[in-house]
């Protein structure tokens, strides 16, 4: 079992503004993207005129994602799958690059506008939700799998069947994008959902606890155990929190059909049930008790 940093009772740090958070973010994200440094820019006036594509733009600019495959994937610092980016509008994108973010210490970029649009459709198309990507596979196969062999249905609830041990699925075409769910579905120990983190805490009268850390204050943590049972325990009776950097679900066991049929299955689950309305069929049964004179 992989062990990571002890939890301690520290002061914890002042935090900034939720807008102050959002502004860094999108900082972050478009350093990330455009690599910006005075050495760059210097050698971007060196170099000519513009490249002609978002991705020759991308390949000159982005000296800051190293760890970047040429498909599209989730593992660059800040560039791909962004809540943040993903809620902006093309025009509040192409204003950040063009003005920039003074107070988070981002510099406007004068970069003509035909290459501020490619940027903008490209970071769109990096942080594009599954739900509005076309995703080959069978998605009525991949949902057999889910609940069958796959044995997925086994931890995690989608549209109200399953277990509600790990993160619930039914809106996770929304949240995630198509390569983020595969990553999660092969590495998912590389990026673990927030309060699904494992921790094993061994108490100061000697017992132990293992499970999710749920939340974290100051004074306590509420951990939930593997059965699905919340425990909320007070630092003062904690000796150490050990977390672990695994995490609880396996890499998928499935052959390549099998696993794009999966990840198909998957972003189609948008929170939105296909089929007859329940209110249409109340307001049927309301209709055949009461009806109109």
């Amino acid at each position: 079992m992989a062990v990571g940093k002890v939890y301690s009772r520290q002061q914890e740090r002042p935090h900034l503004s939720y807008h102050r958070q959002a502004l860094v973010r999108g900082a972050i994200v478009l350093f990330a993207v455009l690599g910006w440094s005075p050495l760059q820019k210097a050698q971007d006036r060196q170099s000519g005129p513009a490249p002609s594509s978002a991705q020759d733009t991308y390949a000159k600019l982005c000296c800051r994602l190293p760890r970047r495959r040429r498909s599209r994937v989730a593992t660059g610092p800040g560039a791909c799958g962004q809540p943040g980016v993903r809620r902006r509008s093309v025009q509040s994108l192409r204003n950040v690059i063009l003005k920039g973010i003074p107070s988070a210490g981002m510099p406007a970029f004068p970069l003509p506008d035909a290459t501020v649009d490619a940027l903008v459709e490209l970071l769109k198309s990096l942080n594009a939700p599954a739900a509005d990507s076309s995703v080959p596979g069978d998605k009525a196969a991949g949902k057999e799998f889910f609940f069958g062999a796959g044995k997925c249905a086994s931890c995690h609830m989608v549209y109200g069947e399953g277990k509600a041990i790990g993160p619930d699925l039914s809106n996770v075409a929304r949240e995630l994008t198509v390569d983020q769910i595969r990553q999660a579905l092969l590495q998912p120990s590389a990026q673990i959902a927030p309060g699904y983190g494992l921790v094993t805490i061994r108490l100061r009268d000697g017992g132990t606890l293992r499970g999710f850390a749920r939340n974290r204050t100051r004074f306590d943590i509420q951990v939930q155990d593997l059965k699905g049972e919340f425990h909320p325990v007070s630092l003062d009776r904690v000796a150490a929190v050990e977390e672990e950097k695994q995490s609880l679900m396996p890499p998928a066991k499935a052959d390549p059909r099998e696993l794009q049929n999966l990840i198909a299955y998957l972003s189609s689950l948008s929170g939105i049930r296909s089929g007859p309305s329940p209110f249409r069929e109340v307001h049927r049964r309301v209709e055949s008790i009461f009806p109109e004179s």
